[in-house]
């Protein structure tokens, strides 16, 4: 058995399986690191557990995102904010990418947006974009399936095929330019949206980055 044995065959030759190059401290309180990291789906599917629509929606929602706001490619975890659903896959792939926490406000949970759908801010600019999922583009197969296995007449297949629908779905987003399936606009009107928990302190560990 492959070590990756999580990963699929066909998302290592996926022509846009989104791939982030992303800057973070050397240490707390440390400068910036004089490197750079690579983040690819599969340490993402390693952090949130397995392969599914909504991780590889998250991942390429986020990558069509940065290439707004961070043109010359690299991303800088220490200077992002992010607005979101509560989707435990998408949460977490946005926690990922972004360094952004809920227990440090700059994660905010907004139970009105949709999946795939997220507000992104670099703080250092005050740049806002939104990022959200044509129409066009979601299987709603996968939603009437996900109810079924949430009924009382599921049966075991039924679970078994909602796994099918939602690789089949990661899979195509994965065939297309993050822009064809995602659109992306600047925001200067947002309004920002308070933290979900208070009282708990800020985040520290970057004040020295550029020191």
């Amino acid at each position: 058995m492959k070590e990756n044995w999580f990963v699929p065959d066909w998302l290592e030759e996926a022509p846009y399986a989104p791939v982030f190059r992303v800057r973070d401290t050397l240490h707390k309180y440390g400068r910036y690191a004089p490197q750079t990291k690579v983040v690819t789906v599969a340490d993402l599917i390693k952090f949130h557990g397995h392969l599914c629509g909504g991780l590889m929606e998250a991942a390429v929602a986020l990558r069509a995102a940065f290439n707004v706001l961070f043109p010359a490619g690299v991303i800088d975890r220490t200077d992002l904010e992010i607005v979101g659903n509560n989707s435990a896959c998408g949460g977490d792939v946005a926690a990922y990418l972004t360094g952004a926490r809920v227990r440090f406000g700059s994660q905010v949970i907004d139970l009105s947006l949709e999946g795939g759908e997220f507000y992104v801010r670099r703080v250092s600019t005050g740049e806002v974009v939104r990022v959200r999922l044509r129409d066009e583009v979601y299987p709603h197969e996968v939603k009437a399936q996900m109810r079924r296995v949430l009924s009382e007449e599921r049966a075991p297949t039924d679970i078994d095929r909602f796994g099918e629908l939602q690789w089949a779905y990661a899979r195509r987003l994965c065939e297309m330019p993050p822009e064809d399936a995602f659109l992306v606009e600047k925001r200067p009107d947002y309004a920002w949206p308070s933290p979900n928990l208070t009282g708990l302190g800020r985040r520290s560990d970057n004040d020295f980055k550029a020191g």
